[in-house]
């Protein structure tokens, strides 16, 4: 038993590694779609691809759904404010500000999980898990160039809208791994998720004479890895390893932001940057540390 709890807990840490870095790169991914989709547009379409996904998941791992009424609160809720609210949010963020100041503001998840645990579940508020992220959130300023004249206050404000519902639905999600498989909540969660999009984009037109091959390719990119796959590493990792240490790796994703920055769009990364992200590293690994 202790050696699969074991096996498992290195399954998680591979899996959340993975979605930091596909996660890194759905900012650009937004950024280059918005030429053509306006935000919810192109939240809709990217949930639409992943809901097939996840459906196909489900029929080839022949998972057989069940589904207890009482949770459909549950459900409407993490559906509403994991996936609508927050790509409501985040989508328009990035388009009123830059990618790189976007990925600085999802730092604040891991204090927002520190004090919606220790609110909601009582968890101890420990010196080191303060320390920790405090480390973490100074290392992804030097990371991020964050003297960007195009920053913009409103897209900055959105972003941490966007952060504060993913807290929403984590605290939310937490209490459904007792009854349900990682698949079951990731699939339930995008339906809701998706039809929730839907009075929005009567609000806004598409740019389709913009629509090319590249932005194409990046809503394929968006919707079957950033969305499908990625929220069901992050779902299992957290039933794993807990919300504090999944939330806390999300600190990593602007490391990959600028790093695929700089060989997609050509920009230099400087030496603060680099002792940015070692600090970003070391914090992660110091949380993880003191766990074990």
């Amino acid at each position: 038993m202790e050696m699969k709890i074991k096996k498992n807990k290195i399954i998680s840490y591979v899996l959340l590694i993975l979605a930091v870095i596909i996660w890194g790169f759905s900012f650009l991914s937004i950024k280059v779609s918005l030429v053509a989709l306006p935000p919810v547009t192109l939240a809709l379409v990217t949930f639409i691809i992943a809901s097939l996904v996840l459906f196909l998941f489900l029929k080839v791992k022949k998972v057989k759904l069940k589904f207890q009424f009482k949770d459909l609160p549950i459900f409407l809720a993490a559906g509403f404010s994991g996936i609508t609210i927050y790509f409501f949010f985040e989508n328009n963020a990035i388009k009123l500000t830059t990618a790189s100041n976007a990925s600085l503001i999802v730092t604040i998840v891991p204090i927002l999980t520190i004090i919606g645990e220790r609110i909601v579940f009582k968890t101890p508020l420990t010196k080191i898990k303060i320390f920790s992220v405090i480390i973490s959130i100074i290392g992804v300023y030097f990371v991020v160039d964050y003297n960007t004249g195009s920053s913009n206050l409103i897209g900055n404000l959105l972003m941490i809208g966007a952060c504060i519902s993913w807290l929403v639905y984590s605290l939310i999600t937490k209490p459904l791994f007792k009854r349900y498989s990682q698949l079951e909540i990731v699939f339930y969660q995008t339906i809701i998720g998706t039809i929730g999009f839907i009075p929005f984009i009567f609000f806004e037109k598409p740019n389709l004479e913009a629509l090319n091959t590249t932005i194409i390719l990046n809503l394929l990119f968006l919707g079957i890895f950033c969305s499908a796959i990625c929220y069901y590493f992050y779902v299992y990792a957290m039933k794993q390893l807990g919300l504090g240490i999944s939330s806390l790796f999300i600190n990593l994703i602007p490391i990959i932001t600028v790093i695929a920055s700089f060989f997609i769009l050509n920009e230099r990364i400087s030496i603060i940057q680099m002792i940015g992200g070692a600090l970003i590293v070391f914090s992660v690994y110091l949380i993880n540390l003191v766990k074990k």
